[in-house]
């Protein structure tokens, strides 16, 4: 029998390692469910999720200042930026990037 608990919860799914597999998770399942017409579309259906995401958790927070709101905004960005990637690499090293000058590691080959 499966035990729930290792799954997704509502909780899991706002705190950020679960907002940023959901929102790197559903992109590609649809990519790969939708194929190559949807590749243009990944990364804003990632941004969403995330956005989403973020807005949701600070509409449930007990916080009563317009601070959240704004914060809302940041933590949506950051989801997005672990989600996708962004803060890990220069983006001559990402796989997609510019440059071909520099060869991208193999450790760091995108599996997306």
């Amino acid at each position: 029998m499966t035990n729930l608990d290792s799954l997704f919860s509502a909780a899991s799914l706002l705190s950020l390692q679960g907002a940023t597999a959901a929102a790197l998770l559903v992109p590609n399942v649809l990519g790969n469910l939708l194929g190559e017409v949807y590749d243009r579309w990944r990364k804003w259906t990632s941004l969403g999720i995330a956005m989403v995401l973020a807005y949701l958790a600070a509409f449930l927070a007990t916080d009563a200042n317009a601070i959240k709101w704004v914060l809302a905004f940041f933590n949506g960005c950051l989801i997005f930026a672990s989600a996708m990637g962004l803060n890990q690499l220069p983006r001559k090293n990402r796989p997609n990037g510019q440059s071909e000058a520099a060869p991208t590691p193999k450790l760091f080959k995108s599996w997306i």
